[in-house]
């Protein structure tokens, strides 16, 4: 077993957290399981010989055979009991190890729950979603599915292999050596298939990932792949990694099931010879029918459990694949931790200053080299620039979704980096260009951003964002259940949905990124009014591509390749006749 593995076998250990007294019945009835199993050849034996020697005494004295019912019948009553036993410590083994095994399921879920909502957003830029559901739901599964069906069995192996090597060297010492040859060779060719397999499963999960990859995003994008007539090309790129998948699997479930016939074929070629020197010693009397015969069972259930351990290996090697996908996210490096005595701001104003801020997605590209910003309370800041400027990545760092390299965000004189992200974050409200709604009722979405709001706070926010007249003419109202994705409302609607969010919150400072783009121009001009309203008194950042509606900005912002090349008013950024001015006529002109 090499280090990596090792490693794997000794992170799961962790999960096992508060099952020792139910592994300790698991193992106390494996065992008893085991032994029963074991004893039972030497009733047979027994029973064999029995019958055997009756009728050898009836053929020298001439007499009819009879069976000794009261020496026989005990033999029944304790061979009925010995499977009896075995049974039903099988049967408690199984099912405990099923408890087991589904408890460190859901211990490994949880972990990998906190893990992901500990992860930087930038993990989640890099990753596709269906490569994430995969290792949550599939990767997990594999894990608890070869716990379930390999430990037990391992244990149950373990000791049957001992004790049935045990019996062999009592027996017979020499026939032992052939049984020993015989398991020796069989263990090698377990071994040397195997190693081949651990590739293959492990290409088989990943390949799985992608599939489930491929999956989420062609269902995701459904609309657009029929738009654009590529429902071939989606197919064949489907058809391509489905193929890919099954010649993985393919190749792991051969490796898996060519092992058993292989052993077995071994096996066989060793019951032959014993038979043979077998026979030889009852011929000469050193060996009685019933003892060869417990022999036979002996090295067999000496030799069986390597075909079971064989698969417990294939199953454990699928787990171990599957683990190692798990511990690689929860391995990923998380978001730096809030402060230990991180500071709050009792009555937030809304003063928020860039002092020399530096940021890139990594070390070795900075997209920010030195942004400096002072916005005073109320003040109303347009952040403008063409596509890819750095409009988003810059309200994204002052609500600490990434953090800074170099430099200092503050508010109200607070460094963000001093406060704890919730505390900073509910600070803010925010009206994203992609709206995201959740499978719930309309007042559950808008209260979403207070949950402690009375429906009368819920409808005043409604109306207050131009929703309330459209909530009013669905069947159910505010009540209305919203579909997966919100697609029994409209892309305008559910855009003043998330309005209404933002303005139940209640926010010191408001964040709207494209908050109009997905409504028409009546619509939109609604809800200018009413965001007006909601951002008075209060510092707003806006990043809008339609410069009409920031004009009356108090401060505009021009982004170019991460760096603010301008900045001003309306007024002062067209006298300039710099990129706003071109920006500006570029729209007007």
């Amino acid at each position: 077993m090499n280090q990596k593995k090792k490693g794997v076998f000794r992170r799961i250990i962790p999960f096992f957290k508060s099952l020792g007294i139910k592994m300790l019945v698991i193992f106390i009835m494996a065992i008893i399981s085991a032994v029963s199993f074991i004893v039972t050849p030497i009733y047979i034996g027994r029973g064999i010989d029995l019958i055997a020697d009756g009728i050898k005494n009836a053929y020298v004295t001439g007499t009819t055979f009879q069976i000794n019912f009261q020496t026989m019948g005990s033999v029944f009553i304790i061979l009925i009991g010995l499977i009896v036993i075995s049974m039903i410590s099988g049967y408690y083994d199984e099912y405990l190890m099923a408890s087991v095994s589904e408890i460190v399921a859901l211990n490994m879920r949880n972990a990998l729950s906190e893990k992901l909502h500990k992860l930087p957003l930038r993990y989640y830029d890099s990753t596709e979603k269906g490569e994430i559901l995969s290792r949550v739901t599939n990767d997990i599964e594999k894990v608890s599915e070869s716990l379930r069906q390999g430990l037990s069995q391992l244990i149950s192996a373990i000791i049957r292999v001992s004790c049935s090597v045990a019996m062999l060297l009592i027996i017979s010492p020499k026939l032992s050596l052939i049984s020993f040859g015989t398991i020796a060779a069989a263990v090698c060719s377990t071994v040397l298939i195997s190693k081949r397999s651990r590739g293959y499963f492990h290409n088989n999960q990943t390949t799985l990932g992608k599939l489930n990859g491929n999956i989420e995003e062609a269902f995701t994008g459904q609309l657009v792949i029929k738009a654009f007539n590529h429902e071939k090309n989606a197919l064949g790129d489907f058809r391509e990694i489905n193929n890919q998948y099954y010649e993985d699997s393919r190749k792991a479930e051969i490796v898996q099931y060519i092992v058993a016939p292989t052993v077995r074929v071994v096996n066989s070629l060793g019951y032959i010879i014993i038979a043979i020197m077998s026979a030889f010693s009852i011929i000469q009397g050193r060996m009685s029918l019933g003892t060869v015969q417990m022999f036979i069972q002996y090295t067999d259930k000496a030799s069986e459990p390597i075909i079971q351990c064989t698969n417990i290996f294939n199953t454990f090697q699928a787990g171990i694949a599957s683990a190692q996908r798990i511990f690689q996210i929860l391995d990923e490096p998380e978001e730096v931790p809030d402060a230990a005595n991180s500071k709050q701001i009792s009555i937030p104003e809304g003063n928020v200053v860039f002092d020399h801020v530096r940021f890139g997605y990594s070390d070795d590209n900075i997209l920010m080299k030195d942004i400096n910003i002072n916005v005073n309370t109320g003040d109303r800041v347009a952040i403008v620039g063409q596509t890819g400027a750095g409009k988003t990545t810059l309200v994204n760092l002052l609500m600490r979704f990434y953090d800074i390299q170099g430099g200092k965000i503050t508010i109200d004189g607070i460094s963000t980096n001093e406060m704890s992200r919730a505390d900073l974050r509910s600070i803010f409200g925010m009206v994203l260009q992609d709206t995201w709604l959740f499978g719930g009722s309309i007042r559950d979405n808008i209260a979403y951003s207070n949950l402690d709001a009375s429906d009368e706070e819920v409808i005043s926010a409604a109306k207050s964002a131009r929703a309330n007249h459209f909530i009013r003419t669905l069947p159910e109202g505010y009540d209305t259940i919203l579909n997966e994705d919100g697609l029994n409302v409209s892309q305008g609607q559910k855009q003043l949905l998330t309005i209404a969010r933002a303005i139940l919150a209640d926010p010191t400072i408001l964040i709207l990124d494209e908050a109009t783009s997905s409504v028409d121009s009546r619509t939109e001009k609604e809800i200018q009014k009413a965001m007006d309203n909601l951002m008075e008194g209060r510092t707003s950042f806006i990043i809008a591509h339609k410069l009409s509606t920031i004009k009356d900005a108090d401060m505009i912002l021009v982004m170019e390749n991460g760096t603010i090349i301008e900045q001003g008013n309306h007024d002062e950024l067209i006298e300039k006749r710099g990129a706003y001015e071109r920006l500006y006529q570029s729209q007007f002109a």
